[in-house]
C-alpha cells in the first residue's frame, strides 16, 4: 500500500496517477474529501485501477492525523511507501486549531507525527519520502523554533524553517531506523506550476508572464519522488536529499547530530499527547 498526502492535485495527483498505472493500491490522504473523490474517479477511469482509496487527513489538525493513523493501525495494513507530499505556503500569519503556526504544522509537525504513528505498520523495504525545498536556507533552528507570532512572522522565513525542519527530521529518523530495512529520504521537487506559487499580490500577472514558462509541470515535479519510489535508489539510500533525481549533500546544519536531536526532542515534547496510545 502506498500513501500519498495531498493527492488530489499538483504533484500528489501526478504521483498517484503514476502509481495507479503500475497497478498499486494507493490511499489518497486529503483534506478535501469531495475533491479527492472526484480526482479518484478520474484516475480510476484513466488507469483502470480500482484500488485507489480516499481517506480524510487534515494536516492542520493533530487530531485528524491521529484518527487517520489509528484507522490504518486498526486495519493492520502494511505500508510500502509513505509520501509526505502535502504542504502549504501562507502569505498571512495564522494559527491552526492546535495553536501552532499553520505552515510549520502542515509542512513539518504533522508529517513528523504521521510518520511516527505509522511506524508499526511499515513493511520491510518501506520508503518514506519527505518534501523539502531549497528555501531551507532561509530557515533557522533554535529553542524558539515553534514560537511564531504575528510580529515575527515572515512568509519565506517560516516556510524555510518548516523545510529545514523536514531535512533535520529526515536525517534523524534515517539514523534511528538504521538496520530496520526502512529508508527515509527528502526531496526538493523544485518550483512547480501549482496554486501554491500564487501569492495573491499585484505582481502575480508579471510572475505568470515572465517566470511560469520556466516552472516545472506537476508531472516533472513528481519525477524525483517517483524515481525513489520505483527504482533501487529509494531502497538503497537512507537519509539522502534528492534534487532532480540526483543525490545532493545534506546541508552542514543537518549533519550536526546535536541539532537534529534537539529538534526531535522539542517536537516530541510538543506532540507528546498525540504519541500516547
Amino acid at each position: 500500500m502506498y500513501i500519498v498526502t495531498g493527492a488530489n492535485g499538483g504533484i500528489g495527483r501526478a504521483i498517484t496517477e503514476t502509481l495507479a498505472r503500475f497497478g498499486y493500491r494507493v490511499i489518497m490522504a486529503c483534506r478535501n474529501r469531495q475533491k479527492a473523490e472526484q480526482v479518484r474517479e478520474q484516475i480510476t477511469a484513466l488507469t483502470g485501477n480500482s484500488k485507489i482509496e480516499v481517506k480524510e487527513l487534515d494536516l492542520a489538525s493533530f487530531a485528524s492525523v491521529k484518527r487517520f493513523a489509528a484507522q490504518l493501525l486498526q486495519q493492520g495494513v502494511k505500508i510500502d511507501a509513505l509520501i509526505n507530499n502535502a504542504g502549504v505556503m501562507c502569505q498571512q500569519f495564522g494559527l491552526t486549531e492546535d495553536g501552532m503556526e499553520r505552515m510549520l504544522q502542515v509542512n513539518y509537525a504533522s508529517p513528523w507525527l504521521l510518520t511516527r504513528l505509522l511506524l508499526p505498520v511499515f513493511s520491510p523495504g518501506c520508503r518514506i519520502l519527505n518534501t523539502s525545498s531549497c528555501t531551507y536556507r532561509l530557515g533557522k533552528i533554535d529553542e524558539h523554533f515553534f514560537d511564531i507570532t504575528a510580529e515575527n512572522y515572515g512568509l519565506f522565513k517560516i516556510y524555510g524553517r518548516s523545510k529545514l525542519g523536514v531535512l533535520l527530521f529526515t536525517a534523524e529518523l534515517a539514523n534511528r531506523l538504521e538496520g530496520r530495512e526502512i529508508t527515509v529520504n527528502a526531496i526538493d521537487p523544485g518550483v512547480v506550476d501549482t496554486g501554491m506559487i500564487t501569492m495573491h499580490r499585484w505582481f502575480d500577472p508579471l510572475t505568470d508572464l515572465f517566470f511560469r514558462p520556466f516552472i516545472k509541470s506537476p508531472q516533472k515535479g513528481a519525477a524525483t519522488a517517483l524515481h525513489l519510489i520505483l527504482s533501487e535508489a529509494g531502497k538503497t539510500v537512507n537519509g539522502g536529499f534528492w534534487v532532480n533525481k540526483r543525490l545532493r549533500e545534506m546541508p552542514e546544519a543537518v549533519k550536526k547530530q546535536e541539532q537534529r536531536k534537539k529538534l526531535w526532542e522539542m517536537t516530541e515534547n510538543k506532540l507528546a499527547n498525540y504519541l500516547k496510545d
